[in-house]
């Protein structure tokens, strides 16, 4: 069965010999990609794959020199989340087997450009697949754990990973790896420590107690006697007789997991997972080496795997890093292009310039600025060389511009930011100022988060911070200010640092302030005006997330959003294009209708923190380890969702087209939030999608593209089901 996305991207971009395939939403830094690659393979000297957080799937033809990836080497949602890849085995360049979670099982012919779901149903979707094994190009072996119960499963397949089959089941623990020597001898281990092994092939297990340490997440083989087993607090098991036995050795540290040992031979063997050390032993453990990992300009915080081939050392660990060595580990290098690993805060650009400056922490040098003259191709790293965080960053033009900081500190460059000079601080307290505006290069504000002081969280500059004037919000209520945003020298909006809180607005400069109720309950992250009366704010919890008021303020309209998130940001192109972003999510919603109907668009990071959009829609987005996208002409469709009409009943409406090839749309009405599942059947009533499956859904109408490009012609069923009740199923014909 074909891995069904709700939305397929077929577009590509080569930067730096880096191809994005299949998303809209491009990496410009880090590069290639920022998630964490828990597992590396070497076909061979040239050949590596590499899988990781969010499907992220990617391969080198030339040791690294480039690299093709893309994020749907997993399992999707409506949302278009995608679960993470946790092991892989490839037989050649075209051919593999990649397991993550959700019971995901992926296997490509096509070098990875497109995965197939196989062995569909056989593990549960609150089981993750932590290993894959291969005795040889036909039988192999999955093992698999629960992620909420004791569950296990491990599959057996005779046939490359074309079909499998459940050949040990057990609700006593739950499975963090496999290994073996041929297909007949496999262990695995639950996370208590218990072994479970076979000598026939999987038709009988034994388990033995506390064999190995708990938590152990690899076991690896050099032969058909001599093996290894580590994990947690960096302990270390060996077997000199085929698994019978586990020995504790002498481990190089205890401080670390090891994920990984990687028997290479008899005088070298590697263990990896410390972040500043690759051990290695000649000697099958009795004793180790220490060779420090030492990547210039990269900064990472766990190495997870390791592998060798030719001269090649490979490591692969956080922030999307693979590193090298080719001398054995006395030194390495990396294609990963990282200025910063904190980068998430303020973002400003100059309409039509190019020209992009993205705040936040510093670097080890004290870089808090990443700058772009050319729309992200490429960057040069500025800032005040000191500890000091950005919060916000506004720009009059290509040379003035301010930045607010932590300590009460305020910055101006007059070089594009090259160099920072600290003005007066508005405060004497060491005071977070989150949120600013400059309007020109005398008039601007900035606000106190964290703290209310007693005279009032705003202060205003006339004379470019030379001199500040103190202001509140209210006698009673100073205001820890979440956010603010100014549209003339008269008129500004700022959000509390507080749930349940209104927005304040003034129209004489900051001097007074009236506020307005927004209806929103949670904290209102981000205030967005677009003029005097055209207002967004965005809301990190409760029923509606966004609220949108037409007359500066004085009345709200509140917007249900397909996904419910922290939303952290929003921002608004014009009157009709919008996006908002969050912190407990990887999506970004799109609207073009002023906040009517949403899309979603998934930017494959762990999370989302800040997005900006520019005069001609392009788009950009900072999240997690790193992460800065950019989608340029944003064409994404998705899911589309209309939270503003609510309908009365539960509806599943008949697919179109219908006859359809080789697409359909099918659409769905909720009367009321719930947990939402869409699955997909053949004619013998065999599940074989069941992407959409418990998600949590507003209240709205949705519809989302099926593709059945991989199916047979022949009638097909799907149904809708919420909270685990069908409401509908309806019949659909593919015609081919």
């Amino acid at each position: 069965m074909k891995n069904f996305l709700l939305v397929i991207f077929l577009l590509s971009i080569v930067t730096n010999g880096f191809a994005q395939d299949k998303q809209s939403w491009k990496f410009i830094h880090p590069l290639p990609q920022s998630n964490n690659l828990r597992k590396i393979k070497a076909l061979d000297a040239s050949t590596w794959f590499a899988g990781g957080a969010n499907g992220t799937y990617m391969k080198t033809s030339n040791a690294g020199v480039n690299w093709y990836f893309h994020h749907q080497a997993g399992k999707f949602n409506a949302a278009q989340a995608t679960t993470y890849v946790y092991d892989m085995w490839f037989f050649d360049a075209n051919t593999g087997v990649v397991v993550g979670d959700q019971g995901y099982i992926g296997r490509t012919t096509n070098g990875g450009v497109t995965f197939d779901s196989v062995g569909v149903g056989l593990i549960p979707t609150n089981s993750r697949c932590w290993a894959v094994w291969f005795a040889n190009a036909n039988t192999g072996y999955i093992g698999a754990g629960s992620q909420t119960a004791y569950n296990s499963n491990i599959l057996k397949t005779t046939n490359g990973g074309i079909n499998w089959t459940n050949v040990y089941t057990s609700t006593s623990n739950y499975i963090y790896n496999i290994a073996g020597y041929d297909e007949n001898n496999v262990i695995g281990s639950w996370s208590n420590g218990t072994l479970i092994r076979t000598t026939n092939g999987g038709l009988n297990w034994t388990e033995t107690p506390n064999a190995v340490a708990p938590f152990t997440y690899n076991i690896s083989f050099l032969n058909s006697t001599t093996g290894f087993a580590t994990g947690s607090n960096g302990l270390i098991r060996r077997t000199t007789n085929a698994g019978a036995n586990w020995d504790s050795i002498v481990s190089p540290q205890l401080n670390w997991s090891f994920y990984q040992i990687k028997p290479v031979s008899s005088a070298e063997i590697y263990a990896v997972g410390d972040p500043g050390f690759l051990y290695k032993t000649t000697d099958l453990g009795n004793s180790w080496i220490s060779l420090a990992i030492s990547v210039p300009d990269i900064n990472t915080y766990i190495w997870y795997s390791v592998d060798k081939a030719g001269a090649n050392l490979i490591i692969s660990g956080d922030y999307g890093v693979v590193a090298k060595s080719t001398d054995g580990g006395n030194t390495w290098s990396s294609n990963h292009t990282q200025y910063n690993t904190q980068i998430v805060n303020g973002i400003f650009s100059l309409p039509g310039s190019g020209k992009i400056w993205f705040a936040g922490r510093p670097s080890s040098t004290g870089k808090q600025i990443l700058y772009t003259s050319n729309n992200g191709n490429n960057w040069i790293p500025m800032g005040t060389g000191g500890t000091e965080e950005f919060f916000g960053i506004s720009m009059i033009n290509g040379n003035t511009g301010y930045a607010s900081a932590n300590n009460s500190k305020v910055f101006k460059t007059t070089d594009g930011g090259n160099n920072w000079v600290m003005m007066t601080q508005p405060s004497g307290s060491n005071y977070s100022l989150y949120s600013m505006e400059f309007i020109n290069e005398n008039t601007g504000w900035v606000c106190v988060n964290y703290s209310s002081v007693s005279a009032g969280n705003v202060f205003k500059t006339t004379n470019g911070g030379i001199n500040w004037s103190q202001h509140t919000l209210a006698v009673t209520n100073p205001g820890s200010i979440m956010s603010c945003d100014f549209v003339n020298e008269n008129t500004g909006f700022v959000s509390i640092n507080s749930s349940n809180k209104p927005v304040y607005k003034t129209t004489d400069g900051g001097l007074n302030w009236t506020p307005y109720t927004t209806g929103l309950t949670g904290l209102i992250y981000k205030v967005r005006a677009l003029d005097s009366n055209l207002v967004f704010a965005v809301t990190s919890a409760g029923t509606n997330r966004v609220a949108k008021s037409t007359n500066g303020g004085v009345n709200w309209t509140l917007i249900l959003v397909p996904v419910v998130a922290d939303y952290r940001s929003i921002d608004f192109k014009d009157a009709n294009t919008g996006y908002i972003c969050g912190n407990s999510t990887t999506v970004v919603s799109r609207t073009t209708d002023g906040g009517t109907t949403w899309s979603f668009q998934n930017v494959h990071t762990i999370t989302t923190g800040n997005v900006f959009v520019t005069s001609g829609d392009t788009a950009y987005v900072t999240g997690g380890l790193t992460s800065i996208l950019r989608a340029a002409g944003n064409t994404l469709t998705g899911v589309r969702y209309n939270g503003n009409i609510i309908p009365n009943n539960y509806e599943l409406k008949q697919n179109y087209p219908n006859p359809f090839n080789p697409s359909t749309t099918i659409e769905f009405n909720l009367p009321e939030a719930g947990l939402i599942s869409i699955k997909i059947f053949d004619i013998t009533g065999r599940e074989i999608n069941s992407e959409i499956n418990n998600l949590s859904l507003n209240a709205g109408n949705f519809k989302y593209a099926f593709n059945g490009s991989s199916l047979s012609s022949g009638i097909y069923f799907y149904s809708l089901s919420v909270n685990g009740n069908i409401i509908s199923t309806k019949k659909m014909l593919l015609i081919k």
